[in-house]
């Protein structure tokens, strides 16, 4: 498939600058700083196993479809590096071509060029691990305008498979690092200040003695707590605290930022007899599934001036 409409775009103006192939992702490499450029359809066959790994077929075509809306809807999103996403969680996991399998190149054909699309429009669709049996608003995750309007829905497939609650204690210390980073400085306290309509922490509160406070969306302390002690820290904002003599316990249900599809459950339907298409209008509720062909990707999320881009890590 040709990205026709793309270069119309571009010769228009709207967009700020176009692929080096009217079909390549450029893909910034983080290890080296290079850009590689890929066949689209290779890129989404390269992407299936860092992302989904070994899963049902029917799994594995929902997840195509989403890693092609995905980047359809980011063009551009590293455009100071002259690139359009990166390889990176930040973007979506991409370890090169020799990561794709028979598989995932079977899968990225079967759905070749398929998109989910809204108001004639590619939706940057949003993917994550393990939504902990519900998932939530992609506002209530970045507050921007490039998310697309999709409803929370509950997930008793992900709840079928679900592993077990996970737990992280924080030390009065690390209550210190964070309020460090944050912007706090002496913090000791914390305090879930606000839950979106799902159940996640949507607000944190951080108290340092003498009474000082600082409030910070949920996002942004779990985003912190992973970059201070590792993807394995703080897995969701689905969570809860208990405060102890030496900090707090925190335990929560599932993995990621919890909207659009969630991994988990898109597994557990395939393997039950679920269509990709099933498992698509479960997830991307008011969304299509139509051929690129005809559609545009939101010209504010086309091609993205250097800064625009918000981190949405899976």
């Amino acid at each position: 498939m040709r990205w026709s409409l793309l270069l119309s775009l571009a010769l228009a103006g709207f967009l700020w600058a176009g692929p080096a192939a009217s079909d390549e992702v450029r893909v910034l490499r983080t290890a080296t700083g290079n850009v590689e450029r890929v066949e689209l359809e290779e890129y989404v066959a390269a992407v299936l196993p860092g992302e989904i790994g070994r899963a049902p077929r029917e799994a594995l075509l929902a997840q195509a479809i989403a890693v092609r809306s995905y980047v359809l809807g980011h063009l551009g999103r590293h455009s100071a590096a002259d690139a359009d996403v990166c390889d990176s969680t930040h973007c979506q996991v991409y370890r090169g071509r020799h990561a794709v399998t028979k598989v995932s190149r079977q899968a990225a054909l079967a759905t070749k060029g398929l998109v989910l699309s809204m108001d004639e429009k590619v939706v940057a669709a949003p993917f994550h691990a393990d939504c902990g049996g519900h998932t939530t608003r992609p506002i209530d995750v970045w507050d921007d305008q490039e998310v697309p309007e999709l409803p929370p829905v509950e997930d008793d497939a992900c709840l079928q498979r679900s592993t077990a609650p996970w737990v992280f204690r924080l030390s009065r210390s690390q209550v210190g690092q964070l309020g460090q980073k944050l912007g706090l400085p002496g913090s000791r306290y914390l305090e879930v200040y606000g839950r979106d309509g799902s159940g996640r922490v949507s607000m944190v509160r951080l108290a340092a003695p003498g009474g000082a406070t600082l409030v910070v969306r949920g996002f942004d302390f779990r985003m912190t707590a992973m970059s201070l002690w590792g993807w394995d820290s703080i897995r969701s904002t689905l969570l809860d605290f208990e405060e102890e003599p030496g900090g707090y316990v925190i335990t929560g249900r599932g993995h990621g930022h919890g909207a659009g599809l969630c991994q988990v459950g898109a597994i557990q339907r395939a393997a039950r007899g679920e269509s990709w298409k099933e498992i698509l209008g479960h997830y991307y509720a008011g969304a299509d599934v139509r051929p690129l062909s005809g559609l545009q990707p939101l010209v504010a999320q086309a091609r993205k001036p250097a800064g625009a881009a918000p981190v949405h890590q899976p």
